[in-house]
């Protein structure tokens, strides 16, 4: 081993509660600064497995001893690489360990650090800014403690054709129904119908094996026309009640560029005298940003026929400002991951104050998917966001449910709960 490699002597965790066998390394460049972190956890209870202050030593040690401890304190620099390199090195460890970043870098630069951490799967322990301080850095490990490890996903069997053609068969392909509030008057004003559907055994089958399996066998366009014409029923349904509500419904580009499929579209909503402008065709920010001819004819379409049209999952792929002037969008859908927590996150709170600001600039309704707590509501209508929808609200339902929903509503308006 290296000669700068020091291996602590293990001390008992007696006063602290902190079992003896949680073990963690120090990788600190800086060999005062790590001693006196070493210090100051072995005080708390920590068994110190080793001290390093440079890559190479780390790496190493970790061939040496051929696992890594519970936990590992490190920097970002060093003379011979960084923290990122030392986290690629313990992802790929059967146990990967926590990690607690101690660095003088940037805040941008330990964000990124503890985002590949947990891109990487390395639980994060916490982080320490300049000036970092041996003694708040052991309670703060001291507190820590791992997440229990997840039950492994149990993965369904794959939908094959014989199996989608006979949900079409048995009627059992539906919308369930998530409504859109509208922030300045708390009016329901619309829903995004979201697709379902139900097995031999009566069992519900969630959009991430249905959407998939519907494109593999080329039974996308068939579902997605017989998920329009009841949302199309039900918008008609709730227009013949006297309450003014709109819906949404997901459409791949693969779909908007068949004419028979734009076609038949546009006859669902003539079925019933319904004005399409009661109807949002929904495309991702992926499909939006593929070959730009492709995408302004298809959706100039869609337009043209009287649609409106939302950009969805908006910030997820890397936009052309330019080409998303060009498209005839009509609402921008935030995505969800940057509602999520936004009270706790400057970035996200950034981000979603561009996203608004650029779609009010735009002329396009600004909706906050995602929107689960009253503080999440704060934060994304004080971004200037002007629809929200999500588990605040209400949880998807069924189109029947949710047209007795809306008719128990004081006026389409909703109260929502108290922070």
């Amino acid at each position: 081993m290296p000669s700068d490699a020091v291996l602590a002597v293990p001390r008992p965790a007696a006063h602290t509660g902190v079992p003896a066998a949680r073990r963690a390394w120090i990788v600190v460049g800086d060999r005062a600064e790590a001693h006196s972190i070493a210090a100051a956890m072995q005080a708390e209870g920590w068994q110190i497995g080793a001290v390093v202050h440079d890559l190479t030593s780390a790496q190493r040690l970790l061939t040496l001893r051929g696992e890594a401890p519970e936990l590992v304190v490190t920097a970002l620099r060093f003379d011979d690489g960084d923290g990122f390199q030392l986290m690629r090195a313990l992802a790929r460890s059967a146990r990967p360990p926590a990690m607690f970043i101690a660095s003088r870098q940037q805040r941008a630069v330990i964000r990124a650090a503890a985002a590949l951490a947990s891109a990487c799967g390395l639980p994060m322990a916490g982080v320490a800014e300049q000036p970092v301080d041996a003694a708040s850095i052991a309670r703060s490990v001291s507190s820590y403690r791992r997440p229990a490890a997840r039950a492994p996903r149990q993965v369904a069997p794959e939908l094959g054709r014989d199996e989608l053609l006979s949900l079409f068969d048995r009627g059992a392909l539906f919308p369930w129904m998530q409504p859109k509030l509208r922030v300045s008057s708390r009016e329901i004003v619309g829903f995004e119908a979201l697709m379902r559907a139900h097995d031999a055994d009566g069992a519900l089958i969630m959009p991430d094996r249905l959407v998939s399996a519907l494109a593999r066998h080329n039974l996308l366009d068939q579902a997605t026309l017989r998920m329009a014409k009841q949302t199309v029923d039900f918008v008609a349904a709730c227009l013949a009640d006297g309450m003014a509500i709109s819906a949404s419904i997901n459409v791949s580009m693969q779909s908007l560029s068949n004419l028979d499929f734009c076609q038949e579209l546009a006859a669902a909503v003539e079925h019933v005298q319904l004005d399409p402008s009661w109807i949002t065709i929904e495309i991702t920010e992926t499909d939006a940003m593929a070959d730009l001819s492709s995408v302004i004819e298809n959706t100039g379409r869609i337009r043209m026929l009287g649609f409106n049209l939302a950009i969805d999952d908006f910030g997820t792929a890397y936009s052309s400002l330019f080409q998303l002037s060009r498209i005839p969008f009509s609402e921008l859908k935030i995505e969800r991951a940057f509602v999520t927590d936004i009270e706790n996150d400057s970035g996200k709170q950034a981000i979603v104050h561009a996203c608004a600001q650029l779609g009010a600039a735009l002329g396009l309704h600004v909706v906050a998917e995602g929107v689960e707590t009253a503080r999440e509501l704060e934060f994304v209508t004080r971004a200037g966001c002007t629809l929200i929808q999500g588990y605040l609200v209400s949880r998807p339902m069924p189109a029947d449910q949710a047209l007795g929903w809306l008719r128990q509503l004081d006026e389409l308006r909703f109260e929502l709960p108290a922070g």
